[in-house]
């Protein structure tokens, strides 16, 4: 087993630090050392740690396990397979729709983040024996220009500070970036959502579905319910910052009241008991296209603000960046070319990869903000409509077919 660097140790050179060890990072710094790069992976935390999270990931997830070799593990992880979704409208009619094909597809998944990414983290360090460090922040860039000199960094075990140098760095380090907050880059309220995560056990009727419930005054925000192992499961909530301002919701006060009094849940929830403190978080989703590289960096994950507007996914696109940063950052090692311009190709290849989804899910999370009857609409036509149902299933699991989510024609098939 490779042992965690000494801190002495860490003022080589590299060809790429990797700041952030979620999902983003541990993938990034994964091709990263397949490649034959030396890179450094660091996180403020101690593994295994908790990410407040909804615990759900999908296929671009379990495609990227896949291509580093790592999935068959993964399965292993204490879980549910998830086929399908669960669905309500703000009137409470309620519909089941089948994401995946039960015989030759692959599930999605629910895992504990603390689960989840302890294995992408012991798979970076472990597996592929890429160099690390836990328990470091990042307290400063340390800017030449606009280029970054160093990292000003400190080992929070004994409070001593260092610095760290390399050709490249990939900020994974979370919604509160040090990378962004050092060039200034944030979501305005208008795109960001604040989410609250709760662990109950004992709910009735979890099963192998995911369930998103679309209660009025949290339109477009919605309630979850996401079955784990033992009969527990994630129970949660979200709302875009500016409408929860707006609306002036507590959303401590909206969970519990979903669950004492909306009819969907009262029963299902009558011996429920909370067996964890209810957290909240932020999530900058990915509907404002912010700048996510300059000169000798690049940002993923959360760090880039590429949470989906529709589901507040974010494994997924998170994965995907880190996967085309270490990319990227291996052809401007090539190249020996570090600068603002040719670091741009990391954002167009992100977004030509992720880019129609959150464009198309953007545009449902409009629709559905400005005229919540299509919600009700939409559902009721699936709960009557076998045919209509096998059009939106088919949208469930590919991006190709959520392309179309939203347009005009789309509009029409489901108002007539």
């Amino acid at each position: 087993m490779l042992m965690v660097l000494e801190i002495k140790e860490a003022k080589a050179a590299y060809d790429v630090i990797v700041v952030g060890g979620g999902p983003a990072g541990s993938t990034a710094a994964m091709y990263l050392k397949k490649a034959g790069k030396k890179v450094l992976l660091i996180d403020k935390a101690r593994f295994p740690r908790d990410k407040v999270c909804g615990d759900a990931q999908g296929r671009k997830a379990a495609a990227i396990m896949k291509e580093l070799g790592i999935y068959e593990g993964y399965k292993k992880l204490p879980g549910v397979a998830i086929y399908g979704l669960r669905l309500s409208s703000p009137n409470g009619k309620q519909v089941d729709l089948e994401m995946i094909d039960r015989v030759n597809g692959t599930p999605g998944y629910i895992v504990r983040r603390m689960d989840f990414d302890n294995y992408l983290y012991q798979s970076a360090t472990r597996t592929f024996k890429v160099e690390h460090m836990e328990q470091v922040s990042v307290e400063d860039i340390i800017l030449d220009g606009e280029k970054i000199k160093e990292l000003k960094c400190k080992n929070l075990k004994d409070n001593k500070e260092f610095t760290l140098k390399a050709k490249i760095y990939i900020g994974a380090d979370g919604a509160h970036s040090v990378f962004a907050k050092k060039f200034g880059i944030q979501n305005p309220p208008d795109h960001l959502i604040v989410a609250l995560r709760a662990y109950y056990k004992n709910v009735k009727g979890l099963d192998d579905k995911i369930e998103i419930h679309l209660i009025k005054d949290l339109i477009p925000g919605y309630f979850w319910i996401f079955p784990l192992p033992n009969g527990e499961a994630n129970v949660g909530l979200g709302m875009i910052t500016k409408d929860m301002a707006k609306k002036r919701i507590n959303l401590v006060d909206a969970l519990k009241e979903a669950i004492n009094t909306n009819p969907l849940f009262v029963d299902r929830f009558k011996d429920a008991v909370l067996i964890d403190e209810i957290k909240a978080w932020n999530l900058p989703i990915a509907s404002y296209r912010r700048k996510c590289y300059g000169t000798g960096v690049m940002l993923v994950g959360d760090a880039a603000g590429l949470i989906d507007p529709l589901s507040g996914e974010g494994i997924g696109t998170a994965v995907i960046s880190g996967k085309i940063a270490a990319q990227v950052a291996v052809e401007a090692m090539e190249k020996s070319d570090y600068s603002e311009g040719f670091l741009e190709k990391y954002s167009k290849l992100l977004w030509e990869a992720i880019g129609p989804e959150i464009k198309a899910d953007y545009r449902v999370m409009q629709l559905g903000s400005k005229f919540p009857f299509l919600l009700d609409r939409v559902i009721g036509k699936i709960d009557k409509n076998p045919e209509f149902k096998k059009v939106m299933e088919a949208h469930l699991p590919y991006v190709e077919g959520k392309e179309k989510i939203g347009t005009w024609g789309f509009i029409k098939d489901l108002l007539f």
